[in-house]
């Protein structure tokens, strides 16, 4: 079988399991229609905790909590889940360099031990964050401190402050997965509960690409290895994908420049280490040690009496974009009080900006989200679509050019 039969037969097969999702409304999502899917606090640790929340409305009362110490921690640790509190969001003290912060999801029983859970859907590790949850923890006799994120991921030395200790990595794709199945089959007789679990086990594997696709992964598995020639084929397409990524990605960034420029909105040169380049996109890919860093393009919005804004459109795992700040030239300042009044504004231009972080005064995903890491979803492959390339860069440039504007005229005034 040729290279093109090859590529026909795998379509088929998509195609098939394309038919099925709609057949049986597999595509409905409840979180995704109203515009939740990766929001982190709102819906994912919003979520998990009210599960573990013992007194939580779901009527299962310890159930869950027990189901996900079984499943996801180790067996020596004991704890008390009858007078467990959960809490979404725990203040644990103002953030210093060692010391303080938000923790995602925060749990202690009445023997003085904890289970400590940050939560990473997409958002970036901030400077020092596990190291500070960790420093927090030795305050209990015992704790277990979980870094949870899509694919199991471990934090990056910008989060463990270069210092090792233990810590739990957990994944949504398996660990997760495998305790809502087990909170699901435990609210048998509670159907609001079970359905809306059923849902939420849907969107992660959604996020996961895990959706239906053991299934397909079997059928194209048995096609590549029906004769030497398929296999061989498969692997020369497998050569092509790097380049295909690269390109596709690149691609993206000049369009969206150009979109940029067609509203008036000049980008940043490559004196900005920051700019995006083919080199960086191609290590975006190669380079295991450029997984953490982040390029894109940027525009100067503000800079008056040495404080600097500029707009910037960025990838992560996903393309996002928002507003920086910095004085005098340093970043890493934007949750500050001196950032205060800058972050009021931006979020008075777009209320769904998150603020989360030191380096940005509020950052969002567009509208078409754009995962170029995993590289596996239907809005990735559509910008092989000129068309579809160009309005979804447009897209992203109006929503710049409105939000410039905006924040120009106040800055002003």
């Amino acid at each position: 079988m040729n290279i093109q039969d090859l590529l026909s037969n795998t379509a088929l097969i998509s195609k098939k399991s394309n038919q099925l999702l709609d057949a049986t409304g597999g595509r409905f999502n409840i979180f995704q229609i109203i515009g939740l899917t990766t929001d982190e606090t709102r819906l994912h640790s919003s979520f998990l905790c009210e599960l573990l929340n013992v007194n939580g409305s779901h009527g299962l009362k310890d159930k869950p909590l027990k189901a996900f110490i079984k499943i996801c921690l180790d067996k020596e640790f004991e704890f008390n889940v009858q007078n467990a509190i959960s809490k979404v969001e725990y203040h644990i003290g103002e953030k210093t360099e060692t010391s303080g912060g938000r923790i995602d999801i925060h749990i202690i029983d009445n023997e003085n031990k904890a289970i400590i859970i940050e939560n990473k859907i997409y958002a970036n590790d901030q400077e020092c964050q596990m190291l500070r949850y960790f420093n927090y923890s030795k305050k209990y006799s015992e704790s277990r401190l979980i870094y949870l994120s899509l694919d199991g991921k471990l934090p990056s030395d910008f989060s463990l402050g270069g210092i090792p200790f233990d810590y739990i990595p957990l994944s949504y794709k398996f660990d997760i997965i495998n305790w809502l199945i087990a909170c699901k089959q435990l609210a048998v007789d509670f159907p609001l509960v079970r359905e809306g679990i059923s849902h939420y086990i849907n969107l992660i594997k959604q996020l996961t690409n895990t959706s239906f696709m053991e299934e397909i992964n079997d059928e194209i598995v048995g096609l590549v290895m029906q004769s030497p020639e398929n296999m061989q084929n498969a692997f020369e397409l497998e050569k092509a994908l790097l380049n295909v990524k690269i390109k596709t990605q690149m691609e993206f960034w000049n369009q969206l420049k150009k979109s940029l420029e067609n509203k008036g909105l000049k980008t940043k040169g490559d004196e900005d280490s920051k700019t995006v380049d083919y080199s960086k996109v191609r290590g975006f890919y190669e380079k295991q040690r450029n997984k953490d860093i982040q390029y894109g393009l940027w525009i100067e919005v503000f800079n008056k009496n040495g404080v600097t804004i500029h707009w910037g459109c960025e990838v992560h795992n996903n393309i996002y974009f928002g507003f920086t700040l910095e004085k005098e030239g340093k970043g890493g300042i934007s949750n500050s009080d001196f950032a205060k009044p800058y972050r009021q504004i931006v979020k008075e231009c777009n209320e769904l900006y998150f603020e989360d972080s030191e380096f940005w005064l509020g950052w969002v995903y567009p509208q078409t989200m754009l995962n170029f890491r995993d590289f596996n979803t239907r809005e990735v492959f559509g910008l092989s679509d000129k068309t579809i390339l160009e309005s979804v860069t447009n897209q992203i440039a109006d929503k710049a050019f409105s939000e410039i504007s905006f924040i120009t005229k106040k800055l002003e005034n």
